[in-house]
């Protein structure tokens, strides 16, 4: 690694976590965001909820009145699904994300685990 790069990796706390400038996005820039040293991946993995909520908030000239709605994720496919987002037309949009500990039996959602 660089010289360059290792400073840039500098933690301010000896555990390993501290906080950086944003400097990537434009909505968040000048902000600043928190980091830690964490676990390898498939001890985090292990370790992070196995299903997500995803809320979102639908309203536009179609759709007139106000809907959230609520998405059940598997963590493993989270990202992509949020991603998706990109592509839709902008009158969805994700208002939050919260970890589900099991989704309701309604939402009918397949654990890839479960398929392994």
């Amino acid at each position: 690694m660089s010289t360059m790069k290792q400073e840039l990796w500098i933690p301010d706390n000896p555990d390993g976590s501290g906080w950086a400038e944003v400097d990537w996005s434009s909505v968040a820039r000048g902000s600043r965001y928190h980091y830690r040293h964490s676990e390898e991946l498939e001890e985090a993995r292990r370790l992070r909820p196995r299903y997500y909520r995803v809320v979102t908030r639908l309203q536009s000239e179609t759709v007139t009145i106000p809907h959230e709605n609520s998405y059940y994720v598997e963590a493993d496919v989270l990202a992509d699904f949020v991603a998706e987002f990109v592509w839709n037309d902008g009158a969805e949009i994700v208002w939050h994300i919260e970890p589900c500990p099991e989704p309701p039996a309604e939402a009918r959602v397949t654990s890839r685990r479960d398929e392994d």
